[in-house]
């Protein structure tokens, strides 16, 4: 069902109780508002919590388990080859069950291959790359990878069934449960070891709280809809698989490359420099994420449904994506030019002296963080386009420029800064691209529906 609509002229005459009202009764609005009430939550433990765990274990504790996470986020996008993204855009349940069914066979599949290979071969691999700081922590990597296919899976059900109360409440229990654990352990023991064990947690915590939360709070409108769709003709897993195939062709490799390209520079940091400077990476881009975990995915959960269905409906989508990058760039102005104006003493306040060089690399990151940020409605519409052909071959050149970039800074001016700076303007040039090229193919979607007969 589309929002309802209505024009300027009618906010203008209502008063302003006339116009929240009015908004209000905006369905993509109150999902929105919804999403980012609960995600304050989890945003305000994390803030708490987070200047805590940086003095408990030290830049180069935080160093180890940030090249750790990097390691597995570049992984994660082939865990389920991308398929959790399309259970969103089914018309029928029942096939976005059987996507679900995939979706944990590929995972299973692809994670039990993976801790075969890293049992054999993970320990030369490690030395290849200089990583040799993660030999201990290897068989936790399939483990992680599994977890997250399993959050992603239940996150895009809860998506698709406009469920977002209960991921707003499980949000914030997730960031007090997670961090709590973090806490604890380095209270106990603030080791390396002991974060990057506790951090490979975040995922397993996530997905258990959000699988509770479906299995106490069952919507009727959702087994009536369940019951309906027993009618329609079951799909066979090779069908769906078929059926969309295209996001493990080209969203998979997209997202993979997106995700070696965005994390590799605290590899290349770790491997050059020291544990130390990956550290400070590392604390930087869970930092500067923070913006964008608390508004800019609670805007794509959102939009990426919306946008589907305004697909379906064969309505122009340009103008909500504009609109979109319009709210974003208003919503993260303050946040990041704070970093950039003052990165290394807001730094040093909150996580004390030894996290002042972490401000340096911030003021940097900041900008380019921001222009990712605004481009997240855009970002969510790539796959409800079917533009992941066109944006593999994006990625591709993204990353080669990112690549470049941070090699030269790493090995022509031998500086960790320098790779830092050199990786924050590649991202902005790849972001404001990828922002063009989406409205374009949005408005060029629309026109071709236009001169489509009758």
């Amino acid at each position: 069902m589309a929002d309802p609509e209505f024009t300027a002229n009618d906010l203008l005459g209502t008063g302003w109780r006339g116009t929240v009202r009015q908004l209000w009764r905006a369905r993509l609005v109150r999902n929105i508002v919804t999403t980012i009430t609960g995600s304050a939550g989890a945003q305000a433990i994390n803030l708490a919590l987070i200047p805590l765990i940086m003095r408990i274990y030290g830049p180069e504790a935080f160093g180890v388990v940030g090249t750790f996470q990097s390691l597995t986020i570049i992984l994660i996008p082939w865990c389920a080859l991308t398929y959790p993204m399309a259970i969103v855009l089914p018309q029928s349940d029942r096939d976005a069950r059987g996507l679900i069914r995939l979706s944990l066979w590929v995972a299973a599949v692809i994670c039990g291959v993976t801790a075969l290979l890293l049992y054999c071969w993970g320990e030369q691999a490690s030395r290849a790359l200089g990583i040799d700081l993660l030999i201990p922590y290897l068989m936790l990597l399939p483990i992680v990878m599994f977890s997250s296919a399993v959050l992603e899976i239940t996150q895009q059900w809860l998506y698709r069934n406009q469920r977002f109360n209960l991921t707003a409440r499980a949000a914030t229990l997730h960031a007090l449960i997670y961090n709590a654990t973090r806490s604890g352990a380095g209270l106990i023991l603030a080791t390396a070891p002991v974060l990057v064990v506790t951090s490979a947690l975040y995922y397993v915590i996530h997905s258990a709280l959000l699988l509770v939360g479906i299995r106490l709070r069952r919507e009727p409108s959702m087994t009536t809809r369940a019951a309906k769709n027993t009618q329609e003709a079951r799909k066979t897993l090779r069908q769906l698989a078929a059926e969309y195939r295209d996001f493990p062709l080209f969203r998979a490799p997209q997202v993979l490359i997106n995700a070696l390209s965005v994390h590799m520079p605290t590899l290349v940091l770790a491997s050059a420099f020291g544990a130390v400077p990956a550290g400070f990476f590392a604390l930087c881009l869970q930092v500067l994420a923070m913006p964008s975990n608390f508004i800019g995915k609670a805007v794509g959960s959102v939009y990426y449904p919306r946008i589907t269905q305004a697909i379906h409906a064969r309505e122009p989508v340009a103008g909500l994506l504009i609109r979109g990058v319009a709210g974003m760039s208003l919503a993260g102005l303050v946040p990041f030019a704070a970093l950039v104006i003052a990165g290394p003493w807001l730094f040093h306040l909150a996580f004390g002296g030894q996290w002042e060089t972490a401000g340096e690399y911030a003021r940097w990151l900041a900008i380019s963080e921001f222009a990712g940020f605004i481009g997240g409605p855009c970002l969510v519409a790539i796959p409800a386009l079917s533009l992941q052909k066109t944006f593999l071959v994006f990625e591709v050149v993204s990353t080669s420029l990112r690549i470049s970039a941070v090699l030269a800074g790493a090995f022509f001016f031998k500086d960790a800064l320098a790779v830092v700076m050199a990786f924050a303007a590649a991202n902005v040039l790849i972001n404001l691209s990828m922002i063009v090229i989406v409205l374009f193919e949005g408005r060029r979607w629309h026109r071709r529906l236009l001169l489509e007969p009758s």
